[in-house]
């Protein structure tokens, strides 16, 4: 029992502590090597340079020795145990070789020659309650031999007596009281700076889990309500209520386009936010934002178009996502901002890049315009113009906060050039190199063949979402309402597709799918697009690697489910003679 009450409290005092310390000792290992060689500089003029090579060879061992025992430390990885006892010995050492160079100054006997001995002493004990306090048995290793030194050297053998050695002692003790106050104080500072930073980083992880949460809790009734909405819109309404209808949609992808940037900051802040580089269609894009902003503008009488220079590669490299959602983000701002006139993007070559150096969009407008103070704290988080912008245009003053990381996330940067009432230009420039042209991509249809589909999903809005946006498509659906009620119907009937809720009670959509391409139910290789609220990023990375085929995001876009099914359609074709099994 003793035994194993003394090797756990070597494990505690041989702990990452340690790892902290020689982190620390290893960023001034420069320093310590030029005092080391100023010291045998001085020892060799002082005595004899004999004696000042062997003491400064003795010295860089103890110097070796440090770094090859801390390199993992420079890698960024843990010592060992083993590794951390070798290191409280490397420092020991380090200490008492310079205590042993005080005693050869002391012995000397000159009083100049005994001073110069004491200030040697102070430098491993300074060292000491300045670097080496995180860690007790680090303070121990460097400070215990010069602070018996310190006494026994003056003490002991050095000559005082009455007064004159009651001073000095006094002296040594207040000094030494110093130091070792300092220490505790430092030892206590480090320690509540530790604990802060786990609270930060506990805390940072609880509010990406509330992130994640909400993305789900929110996203789920917002597919409701804009999955029917849209559904809603392909049946037949009078003007009246197709106008109603466009409300909806209008106003629950304004609260999507809330949600997304509330979420988007956070991820950015958190280094949560992946790029991703492929070949894509610059113009394209652009025109695409536009479509998307086009009944807006005309609904407020303005201009809207897109102008790109002749020279523009046909294709760039950079994460297409990203680029859409800066354009989307500026031409939404420009036309909030703007009564009359109109809005232009334009696209060109970053100026003498002839399309390797990157491109610039530029997004202007012919809004009110803005002064100097307002320009400066136009890119920080939640801020607008004015305190009275909110009120009167909306908006979480968020866009263009996201705007600028992700210029800068892509090593890009966005600037803006602005008056009152003259207008504002907003400039940013990507280094997106040009790409190879490449055969422009079939475009997904609206309608699909004739295929069974089943749906998994234990929200039973969601099921009737995509049963209306699939049926609308000429699929045949089934829903039910977990996964292993997937799993049976899959052992018993043929589908073509199988459109599966992420989170479901009773066997949740992964470990349904690795029961199925594990051959547990049904044809192992049918397709399966996973459904999912969830927007963090990686996580259609994470479930293709898992086993899905393809991934959409709640709220359901009619169009990109449509498009995703085909696709994976496409990838692995239907078996023949499906329909007449589920017959």
């Amino acid at each position: 029992m003793q035994d194993e009450l003394v090797v756990k409290r070597a494990s505690t005092l041989l702990d990452e502590r340690l790892d902290a310390v020689a982190a620390t000792a290893r960023r001034i290992f420069v320093v310590r090597l030029v005092m080391g060689a100023g010291v045998a500089a001085l020892t060799s003029l002082l005595f004899d340079p004999a004696t000042a090579a062997a003491w400064f060879a003795t010295y860089v061992a103890g110097e070796t020795l440090n770094r090859a025992v801390t390199r993992p430390v420079r890698e960024g990885r843990p010592m060992s145990r083993p590794r951390r006892a070798l290191y409280v010995v490397a420092i020991f050492y380090a200490a008492a070789v310079w205590s042993g160079l005080s005693i050869l100054y002391w012995n000397h006997g000159s009083e100049v020659f005994r001073i110069a001995a004491m200030v040697i002493l102070m430098g491993p004990m300074v060292h000491a309650q300045g670097f080496a306090f995180r860690s007790p048995v680090a303070l121990a290793a460097i400070g215990v031999p010069p602070t018996a030194l310190w006494f026994i050297l003056p003490i002991g053998f050095g000559g005082y007596s009455g007064i004159g050695l009651v001073a000095l002692s006094v002296g040594l003790v207040m000094l030494l009281a110093y130091l070792a106050v300092s220490a505790r104080a430092n030892m206590r500072t480090a320690a509540e700076l530790a604990a802060a930073q786990r609270a930060a980083e506990a805390a940072n992880e609880a509010k990406s889990n509330f992130l994640a949460m909400m993305s789900h809790e929110l996203r789920t009734p917002l597919n409701g309500v804009l999955g029917m909405a849209r559904a809603l819109e392909r049946t037949a309404l009078d003007p009246r209520q197709q106008g109603y209808v466009a409300t909806i949609v209008r106003s629950g992808d304004g609260l999507l386009t809330i949600l997304n940037d509330v979420l988007d900051i956070a991820k950015i802040e958190a280094g949560r936010m992946d790029l991703e580089v492929a070949a894509f269609d610059l113009k394209g894009l652009a025109d695409q934002s536009i479509e998307l902003w086009s009944e807006t503008a005309a609904g407020k009488g303005l201009s809207l178009a897109c102008e790109a220079d002749a020279d523009l590669p046909a294709r760039v490299l950079g994460d297409e996502t990203r680029v859409r959602q800066i354009v989307l983000n500026l031409v939404s701002n420009a036309l909030k901002f703007t009564e009359t006139g109109g809005v232009v993007v334009s696209l060109r070559c970053a100026p003498g890049a002839d399309g390797d150096g990157g491109v610039e969009i530029v997004v202007a407008d012919t809004g009110i315009g803005m002064t100097p103070d307002q320009q400066a704290a136009l890119f920080r988080p939640y801020a607008q113009a004015e305190a009275s912008t909110a009120r009167r245009y909306g908006g979480t003053g968020l866009g263009l906060a996201i705007c600028r990381k992700l210029s800068l996330m892509m090593g890009g940067e966005i600037s803006v050039s602005s008056a009152p009432g003259e207008g504002s230009a907003f400039r940013v420039w990507l280094p997106l190199p040009a790409a190879e042209a490449v055969a422009a991509a079939p475009q997904a249809c609206e309608g699909l063949p004739a295929l069974r589909v089943l749906v998994a999903d234990d929200n039973p809005i969601n099921q009737a979402v995509a049963r209306a946006v699939l049926e609308a498509a000429g699929c045949r659906v089934e829903t039910v309402a977990d996964g292993a009620q997937a799993l049976e119907r899959l052992r018993i009937e043929a589908f073509d597709v199988v459109l599966m809720d992420v989170h479901m009670p009773v066997m949740d959509g992964i470990e349904a799918v690795g029961r199925l391409r594990d051959g547990q139910a049904g044809p192992p290789d049918v397709p399966v697009v996973a459904l999912t609220a969830d927007a963090m990023p990686g996580e259609a990375a994470r479930l293709k690697a898992l086993g899905f085929d393809a991934l959409q995001h709640k709220p359901v876009q009619p169009a990109a489910l449509i498009g995703a099914i085909a696709e994976v359609i496409q990838a692995r074709p239907p078996r023949a003679g499906s329909d007449e099994a589920a017959a």
